[in-house]
């Protein structure tokens, strides 16, 4: 009686776990391809925008403390984003190994044909397309991101279609690097017995090692390019922030402090991109870059501030912007009636709203130019929205669509518990800096300068003291073009002889409304409280 067959299924599963590695990293490199070609968003990208929003402020903050803090939060999230993938694909090969282990043993017992193995990428497309449709409802609310541009629409499908051929791609490569590695059934003459094969196993492991080797290689060096133009990345600017000493009145562009959401922020091209007037109205209108700047413009020097600025912080910044005002757009799409929110929409996905009386305010424009010059890509080309009186969280950069609602809506960090709508009174000193030592020898009197800012109620004094708060001097307006824009102080202060000075400085708005003293920090509706600065001073 002659043996049986010799089993091979304790090998199977370690053969799909290589050629699912294989297939994941075909699978990370097409996602990064179609990043870089067609701006359709990472899946981690696409996750994170699903996530972070339904975080509250005290779990969202505790994230970012568990992770380093919001640049090096993005980096391991970047990151991990590809190792994730990477692992995903390899799980999904041992599993596909398992799969076509147990099929043909079941085929073996039943005398059925093992569809798995006649028929193995029509099979792994069956098996992968749930996997698509759950991706799809789960990730549904955030698919209409696109960062070359793309409207909504379009926009939405592109990012369904990129997950697709990922996938496809996937379950194609999974199939021909098992296909490749595995030894399949052994092969036998018409009497029973087993003939030698002739390819050793070596020698495909091989092939498949240095496919997936240039695969890899091709990853990482797209990965490095998307990664020099991260906000977090190489040439970094999340977070950029600006101090004095002598802060000027209009902030370069470059300069311009930056906040954003995303790991890589969009290139937005002016050929797909266009700005949608939407929801409530009675003309749809839609808008190509050259149409919009063709409109008739207002110039508006305003100052921007971040939310998350705390006292004394440098995420402030002002600049001269060049736009057409949000309520001619409005107009001439003609709002119908029960209008409750203006809902704004990035091409990054990003989201926020204001009431409809303060999207017809004349100074929330729609931006085109900051500073005589086209919007940088970080703050916002081809269109950002700019909204006095709002933290700068609520000025969406990127805008491609505004929609009117009959409901409340809430956007991408209103979710989270942020209240932007009013932005606190603010000073801060510039120079000199915390702990300088100052010295008498040239001059008796000691040169104090700063910022101060209200939104859009103006600066209408500035105030220091030099006596713990018992008695407070008055400082001089340098410079204050506008209620919408900063106001540069500065003062002179005689120390009555050596010693060490805590100073601290308090604004007045335009409505005569004294800065807070009492500190408090930026969650959830910005911080309060007096910058305050220890100076030593010497003969």
């Amino acid at each position: 009686m002659s043996e049986p067959p010799r089993r091979q299924s304790g090998r199977v599963p370690l053969v799909g776990l290589a050629a699912g590695l294989a297939a994941g990293l075909v699978l990370t490199l097409a996602t990064t391809v179609l990043r870089i070609a067609a701006g359709i968003p990472l899946p981690v990208e696409l996750v994170s925008d699903r996530v972070i929003p339904s975080l509250s402020i005290h779990t969202f903050g505790l994230l970012l403390k568990h992770l380093g803090g919001p640049l090096h939060g993005k980096e391991i999230s970047y990151l991990s984003g590809f190792g994730l993938q990477i692992a995903a694909g390899a799980v999904g090969g041992m599993l596909f190994g398992i799969g076509l282990g147990r099929n043909a043993s079941a085929s073996s017992e039943t005398g059925r044909p093992a569809v798995l193995r006649r028929h193995p990428i029509a099979a792994t497309t069956a098996a992968l397309a749930p996997v698509w449709v759950v991706m799809l409802v789960l990730l549904k609310p955030v698919l209409a991101s696109s960062y070359r541009g793309l409207p909504p629409g379009p926009a939405a499908i592109a990012s369904a279609a990129g997950l697709l051929v990922s996938l496809a791609l996937y379950g194609t490569a999974l199939v021909v690097a098992f296909r490749f590695l595995s030894d399949g059934p052994t092969p036998k003459t018409a009497a029973g017995q087993e003939v030698p094969r002739r390819r050793p196993l070596s020698r495909r492991a091989v092939l498949v090692g240095g496919a997936s080797l240039v695969a890899a290689g091709m990853t990482a060096g797209l990965a490095a390019l998307l990664y020099r133009r991260a906000t977090f990345g190489a040439f970094g600017y999340d977070g950029l922030q600006l101090r004095g000493p002598r802060t000027q009145p209009v902030t370069p562009n470059d300069r311009f402090y930056v906040v954003t959401k995303n790991l890589i922020d969009p290139r937005v091209a002016d050929g797909p991109w266009r700005l949608q007037i939407r929801g409530l109205v009675r003309r749809p209108r839609s808008y190509s870059i050259d149409e919009l700047v063709s409109l008739p413009s207002v110039r508006q020097e305003q100052t921007l501030e971040c939310i998350s600025n705390g006292v004394g912080g440098g995420l402030i910044s002002n600049a001269v912007w060049t736009g057409v005002p949000l309520r001619a757009l409005l107009d001439a799409a003609g709002p119908s009636q029960g209008v409750e929110r203006v809902v704004i929409h990035g091409a990054d996905g990003y989201v926020h709203t204001i009431s409809m009386d303060r999207a017809v305010e004349p100074t929330t424009i729609v931006a085109h130019r900051m500073n005589g010059a086209p919007l940088p890509d970080r703050h916002g080309y081809p269109a950002r929205m700019l909204v006095p009186g709002t933290y700068g969280e609520v000025s969406v950069k990127w805008v491609d669509r505004i929609e009117l609602v009959d409901r409340a809506v809430e956007g991408y960090y209103e979710r989270q518990g942020w209240r932007p709508y009013f932005v606190n009174t603010m000073s801060r000193f510039d120079s000199p800096t915390d702990d300088q030592v100052l010295t008498l020898r040239t001059s008796p009197a000691v040169v104090l300068r700063g910022v101060a800012f209200a939104g859009d109620r103006g600066i209408s004094a500035v105030e220091f003291s030099a006596d713990d708060g018992r008695t407070w001097n008055p400082g001089r307006l340098d410079y204050s073009p506008s209620p919408l824009a900063w106001a540069l102080w500065s003062a002179s202060w005689t120390p009555p002889g050596p010693g060490r000075y805590l100073l601290q400085v308090r604004a007045t708005d335009g409505h005569g409304d004294v800065q807070a003293a009492k500190r408090r920090g930026v969650v959830p509706s910005g911080a309060t409280g007096y910058d305050k600065i220890t100076v030593t001073v010497r003969p």
